[in-house]
């Protein structure tokens, strides 16, 4: 999106104060509430961090300056950009899908009509490059790490988004074919149409739901998402496994990115904080989640739950920067 001068300025205030955020400020939070981490909730200055951490997503997303209303004044132009011909296997629309209740229901991340909106594909693109999810190379790393020196043929990529960790996937996986798919209809459109020219015969993307694909069963060597579970209700979390069961051939592999509790009483303070001041309404839900018992009765031989640095250093202690706890999820069906 190319924002006026007037929105790019607004949008340089946001980024440079959740630096701020994130950064100095975050870490004088940590400072002051290790040595008293049973009352630092009352913190003035985790009272601040809250205030910052809600608003100033406010403030990126919704408003005359917002993303939101950046996309809609470009609208005719960003659709345009989704409107030329693609090779008949790239992209899949399913007008008939009836999206669920829990992805309707709610603004994620505080982003107006979510991915539910014709524009959300771009205003979300737009959104992450400069988020604390829009780690550069963080998609690349972990495909690298799940693909290692495995034989993957076909992989599936279940709420793919616009297609990041798809193409991601393809890359490390240099022989493999890659399905993406996603209950946005902008997100699968615009990652179709923004498929490197050299990938295009191994990718293809299709709106669907992650918990009923639909896709062949025991077809896939690899399925994985990346940020999706953690946006799903418990028991849409326990379908979408089954559902893993389902496509995977025996001794495939299943591969999630996603965020986990941490275990340091301050860090986990401001991870349950953070479902509440970003929208995320299933974050707490989603981690209470037994997922080794969960893969087990699925049918998996063992799930391995391990933390996962998205940059050199980020695991570094005391943490140098407020970060999501992410972790990799790797479970292998019985062969």
């Amino acid at each position: 999106m190319r924002p006026d001068a007037d929105s790019a300025a607004h949008q340089r205030f946001v980024a440079a104060a959740r630096a701020y955020w994130r950064g100095p400020l975050f870490r004088e939070l940590y400072r002051e509430a290790q040595a008293a981490p049973d009352t630092a909730a009352t913190l003035t200055t985790h009272r601040y961090f809250a205030w910052l951490e809600r608003h100033l997503q406010r403030m990126k997303y919704s408003g005359p300056r917002g993303l939101s209303a950046i996309a809609q004044r470009q609208r005719d132009d960003l659709l345009a950009q989704v409107a030329g011909p693609l090779p008949p296997h790239l992209l899949a629309l399913d007008a008939s899908l009836a999206a669920p209740d829990y992805w309707t229901d709610h603004d994620i991340h505080q982003q107006p009509g979510g991915l539910r909106d014709e524009l959300g594909a771009f205003v979300y693109r737009e959104a992450v490059g400069g988020g604390v999810v829009g780690t550069r190379g963080l998609h690349e790393r972990f495909a690298a790490r799940v693909v290692r020196d495995r034989r993957v043929k076909r992989v599936l990529d279940l709420g793919c988004g616009f297609g990041r960790s798809t193409v991601a996937f393809a890359q490390a996986a240099d022989q493999a074919h890659v399905d993406g798919i996603d209950l946005s209809e902008s997100c699968v459109t615009l990652a179709a149409h923004e498929s490197p020219e050299a990938l295009r015969g191994r990718l293809a993307f299709r709106q669907a739901d992650a918990a009923a694909s639909g896709m062949p069963a025991g077809a896939y060597d690899l399925v994985t998402s990346t940020m999706l579970l953690h946006e799903m209700p418990e028991s849409a979390v326990r379908a979408l496994i089954a559902e893993t069961a389902r496509v995977l051939r025996p001794g495939g592999i299943v591969a999630h990115l996603d965020f986990l509790p941490p275990a340091d009483p301050v860090l986990r303070l401001l991870f349950e904080g953070h479902a509440r001041r970003n929208n995320e309404p299933f974050l707490l839900e989603h981690s209470r989640i037994d997922l080794a018992q969960a893969y087990a009765d699925a049918g998996f031989a063992r799930v391995d739950v391990v933390a996962f640095d998205e940059e050199d250093g980020a695991l570094a202690q005391p943490p140098r920067a407020w970060r999501l706890p992410w972790h990799m999820i790797v479970a292998e069906k019985h062969a």
